[in-house]
């Protein structure tokens, strides 16, 4: 490989803006990839080879990959990462480049279209199984309130992902 250096500071700027302000300090240890149930799971552009590839300024060569789509934001990568980098971080920077780029996972339509509707990526109606305990049947979420939801809706029409047209 033929390293390009303003190929990598572009990449890396570009991950910077977008959240990951710590990736310069990954040294490749790999205690993130160690813990990292995504990594386990199969997802090949997670953790440290995601970081790897960013700091090879390789981000135009991964940014159709759907690994980051994976990460489940349990954050046991940024509680064991001896450098502070925070790769969670690092991921969710790349999937909002990703995003901005029009070029996300097909698997994620599905959640993008609950974020529009309810205001939660995930969402299953809770009242039935609060009602079973003695909770109240609605929380305090978006998902109960209009306002929230209306405003979410706001951001993702004036966002790339309302170019879709998807909602």
């Amino acid at each position: 490989m033929i390293i390009d250096q303003k190929k990598i500071d572009e990449a890396i700027d570009t991950i910077i803006a977008h959240g990951g302000e710590y990736i310069r300090e990954c040294v490749q240890c790999g205690a993130c990839s160690a813990v990292c149930p995504g990594v386990r799971a199969g997802f090949p552009l997670l953790c440290r080879n995601l970081i790897r590839h960013l700091l090879n300024g390789q981000l135009e060569e991964i940014i159709e990959d759907s690994s980051s789509w994976g990460c489940q934001a349990c954050s046991r990568c940024t509680e064991v990462c001896p450098q502070g980098v925070r790769p969670q971080e690092v991921v969710f920077a790349f999937r909002r480049y990703q995003a901005n780029q029009l070029a996300f996972s097909t698997s994620s339509v599905t959640s993008q279209m609950n974020l529009f509707e309810t205001g939660h990526a995930v969402y299953v109606d809770p009242k039935e199984a609060r009602k079973k305990v003695g909770l109240p049947e609605t929380t305090p979420t978006s998902a109960f309130d209009e306002q929230a939801k209306q405003e979410i809706q706001t951001l993702i029409n004036n966002s790339p992902m309302g170019q879709l047209g998807l909602f």
